[in-house]
């Protein structure tokens, strides 16, 4: 055994090992929660933009579905069909002039959950 080895007992392993990996999966559900959430804003923002410009279904449909061709073409992970855009817009519609607490409340939740949300409602 060279000089720079630590004995411990294997109970007193076993703790240190189950408070690292504690440390380690509140870290990552920390990180979801964050990545979530600005997955969110953008969302939101993304909507505010299509709401500002007036752009929905009929007028300006032409407009929504490049927009979507062209986002995809920047973001090819992401499902961004001409519909995405507009359930965005629908999400700003839904939510800008609600409390504030419930917008905290929605910005947590996945995207599909805020979509079955604005479709149930």
């Amino acid at each position: 055994m060279n000089s720079n080895d630590i004995n411990i007992n294997t109970s007193e392993y076993g703790n240190i090992l189950q408070q690292a990996v504690l440390e380690i999966r509140t870290a990552r559900i920390t990180i979801a929660k964050q990545v979530n959430s600005s997955i969110q804003s953008s969302y939101y923002n993304l909507g505010k933009l299509l709401f500002d410009k007036q752009l929905e279904e009929g007028y300006g449909s032409g407009v929504v579905n490049q927009l979507s061709i062209d986002l995809k073409k920047e973001f090819p992970d992401m499902g961004l069909s001409p519909r995405n855009p507009l359930d965005m817009k629908r999400f700003y519609e839904r939510y800008h002039l609600a409390d504030p607490k419930l917008r905290r409340s929605v910005a947590v939740l996945p995207w599909r959950h805020n979509i079955l949300l604005i479709n149930k409602v």
